[in-house]
C-alpha cells in the first residue's frame, strides 16, 4: 500500500493475529522491517492486551494441544521438540515450560520459537532432610528493567504442625542469562499447588498465608522491586467466610475465586489493579463444583467465562442466564470432558504475539542461551476427546 503513510498501516495491521503478520513480513522489506521492530511488536501486545483478542488455550495433559479463542477451533501450532513438560505460566505471549528433564524453555506459540535458559541452581541440600519439599516457577515482564523473569521457589516444610518452613528463592534474569539468589519467600504454600506466580501489572500473585494464620492472603512479587506485598481481599470474604480457593487473571483484572455463603462458589474481579473498593462479584455457582474451579477467559461477546471444573472438564458460564453448558471445540464430537481413566489436564490462556526477547540481537542469541524452532507436526488428536 505505497499510498498509505506507514503510521497509518501500523495502526490497521496492528490488530491482525500473529499468524497474519508473519505472512506480511513476506509483502515487502519495508514491511518486513515495520512487523519486526520492537515499537510494533509492543503495538500490536498492547491492542491485543486491550481488546481482550488474539488469545489461545494451552491444554497441558499427557498430550497438548492449543484452541484459538475467538473461533474456539483447535491450533496447529508445532512441535515444540521437548515433551513431555509442563506449562509453568505466561507472559506478554511467552510461555515457561519446564521438561521432565529439568530444563528450563521460554516458547512463543504464535512464532514457534524457543529458548532454553541457563541451568538452575541445585536445591540446597539441607532441603533433603525433610519429607515435603515443592519447586515451583513463574514467569513474568519487569518493566522497570525491560527483562523477562523467571522465579523459582523451594520451599519445605521443616516443622510438625506444617506450618513452620524453610524457603530458598532464586530469580532468573534473561538480560544476564543468569540465576541470583533472592529475599527469602515469606509466605507458605498451599499443599501440592501448580498455580503459583499468576502474572499481572509487573507482578506475580499466588494465594498462600502467613504460618499459622489460618486466613489466606493473595501475596504479589513485584518483579521489578523484589519485594513482597499483600492485594487486598473483596470485603465479604474477610472474617466469617471460610477463605481464599485460588487467584487468576482474566480479562486483565486479578480474578479471586472464594467460597461464598451457603455452599457455593463465587468469583470476583478486581477491576481496578491494587484497589480494595473495585472488588465485583461476577458470578456465583450453587452448587459449587466438584473441585478446584479457574476462571480462564471471557467469551468473545463478553457474556460468557470459559472455566476449568477440576481439570475435568471445560464449561461456558452464561453471565445472563446463569447457566453452565459443557464447552465443545469446533472439529470435536465430544466435549472436553475427561474419561475415567484419562489425566487431569491444566489450562494456560496465552496472549498471541511477536514478542521474543532475541529479536534484537544482530549476532544471534546470546551465549550460553539455546534458541530453536519449532517444527510443524500434524494435527494431533485430543487427549480428552471421547
Amino acid at each position: 500500500m505505497p499510498f498509505l503513510p506507514e503510521e497509518i498501516v501500523r495502526e490497521i495491521i496492528g490488530c491482525l493475529p500473529p499468524k497474519a503478520l508473519l505472512r506480511f513480513r513476506s509483502v515487502s522489506r519495508s514491511w518486513r522491517s515495520l512487523i519486526d521492530s520492537k515499537q510494533f511488536i509492543q503495538l500490536h501486545l498492547h491492542n491485543s492486551l486491550r481488546s481482550n483478542t488474539n488469545l489461545t488455550l494451552l491444554v497441558d495433559s499427557s498430550r497438548f494441544y492449543c484452541v484459538d479463542l475467538d473461533s474456539f477451533n483447535q491450533l496447529q501450532v508445532g512441535d515444540a521438540r521437548i515433551e513431555p513438560f509442563s506449562v509453568k505460566g505466561s507472559s506478554n505471549g511467552l510461555v515457561l515450560l519446564t521438561p521432565t528433564s529439568g530444563d528450563i524453555f521460554l516458547w512463543n506459540p504464535a512464532i514457534r520459537k524457543q529458548l532454553k535458559l541457563a541451568a538452575q541452581p541445585p536445591i540446597p541440600h539441607r532441603f533433603f532432610r525433610f519429607d515435603y519439599v515443592q519447586a515451583i516457577f513463574a514467569l513474568g515482564y519487569d518493566s522497570k528493567h525491560d527483562d523477562y523473569k523467571v522465579v523459582s521457589v523451594n520451599q519445605a516444610v521443616t516443622g510438625r504442625d506444617g506450618n513452620t518452613f524453610a524457603t530458598e528463592t532464586t530469580i532468573y534474569s534473561l538480560k544476564s542469562n543468569s540465576w541470583k539468589k533472592a529475599k527469602d519467600f515469606p509466605y507458605l504454600l498451599p499443599r501440592h499447588t501448580s498455580r503459583w506466580g499468576i502474572y499481572l501489572n509487573g507482578a506475580l500473585h499466588t494465594v498462600a498465608k502467613h504460618g499459622d494464620n489460618p486466613e489466606m492472603v493473595i501475596m504479589a512479587f513485584d518483579l521489578g522491586k523484589e519485594e513482597h506485598r499483600e492485594i487486598p481481599l473483596p470485603e465479604h470474604s474477610v472474617g466469617a467466610i471460610r477463605g481464599l480457593e485460588s487467584v487468576e487473571v482474566m480479562g486483565g483484572c486479578l480474578a479471586a475465586v472464594v467460597p461464598g455463603r451457603k455452599c457455593s462458589t463465587e468469583i470476583w474481579l478486581m477491576k481496578e489493579y491494587g484497589v480494595k473498593q473495585s472488588w465485583m462479584k461476577l458470578l456465583q455457582l450453587d452448587p459449587p463444583p466438584r473441585g478446584d474451579l479457574r476462571p480462564l477467559a471471557f467469551s468473545k461477546s463478553g457474556g460468557e467465562v470459559l472455566l476449568n471444573d477440576d481439570g475435568m472438564c471445560l464449561s461456558w458460564y452464561d453471565l445472563k442466564k446463569k447457566t453452565a453448558a459443557i464447552a465443545r471445540v469446533s472439529g470435536f464430537s465430544a466435549s472436553f470432558e475427561a474419561k475415567a481413566d484419562e489425566p487431569f489436564f491444566d489450562t494456560e490462556v496465552v496472549v498471541g504475539s511477536l514478542v521474543w526477547p532475541c529479536v534484537e540481537e544482530a549476532h544471534g542469541p546470546r551465549k550460553g542461551v539455546k534458541e530453536m524452532k519449532i517444527k510443524k507436526r500434524k494435527s494431533i488428536t485430543s487427549p480428552l476427546h471421547k
